[in-house]
């Protein structure tokens, strides 16, 4: 059966309608198989396949977000703009890592990272989850937040701040506290290196 023609209009217009938006965000993610895409591409750039998968899932949560506030600028198909966005995760993702995915070399997309390279990102990743307890709740949630790219007037909403400023404010408070905290704190500045 032939899938109905979805033009990038229909899929803004479906998820912008609280009605139709998980019915568009599925035939996106799903049926057109935006996801197996954003997943090839990413195994391409040297991606591990279980990450691959969970920056699928995490893209589609950002161009859900991105579509509803008016953030996509139109100067690309919607499916290039989604793969963007899952390239643009897996770099930062990468680049925490000390290799950004451009630096890659070809030979290893198409092979898996040892066991031992899966375990010390996992490590790093953990350790630094960890590290954020230290600092406290209301810095680790701001953290989680500014990851998922939130805006400042996002972030203000979402911890309930007087301004978008106050937000930026509070960021830059926590930074300095995390910079802080690793400066002071050598074995935690090991663990996340």
């Amino acid at each position: 059966m032939k899938l109905p023609q979805w033009t990038d209009q229909d899929i803004m217009n479906g998820i912008r309608q609280e009605a139709t938006r998980n019915v568009t965000l599925y035939t996106v993610f799903h049926r057109l198989d935006w996801r197996g895409a954003a997943i090839a591409l990413l195994k391409q750039q040297g991606c591990p396949a279980s990450e691959a998968e969970e920056i699928a899932n995490d893209t589609l949560i950002y161009f859900d977000r991105n579509i509803c506030n008016n953030r996509f600028e139109g100067r690309s198909t919607l499916k290039t703009y989604f793969l963007e966005i899952a390239k643009r995760q897996w770099w930062k993702r990468s680049s925490r890592t000390g290799l950004p995915a451009e630096e890659l070399p070809d030979a290893m997309s198409d092979t898996a990272p040892s066991v031992e390279v899966q375990y010390i990102s996992e490590e790093k990743r953990k350790g630094f989850r960890e590290a954020l307890e230290q600092i406290g709740e209301r810095c680790k949630r701001i953290f989680e937040l500014v990851m998922l790219d939130y805006s400042m007037e996002e972030l203000a909403q979402a911890m309930s701040f007087s301004s978008a400023d106050m937000a930026k404010k509070e960021a830059y408070r926590c930074r300095l506290k995390f910079r802080d905290f690793i400066t002071q704190n050598p074995v935690w500045k090991n663990r996340i290196q």
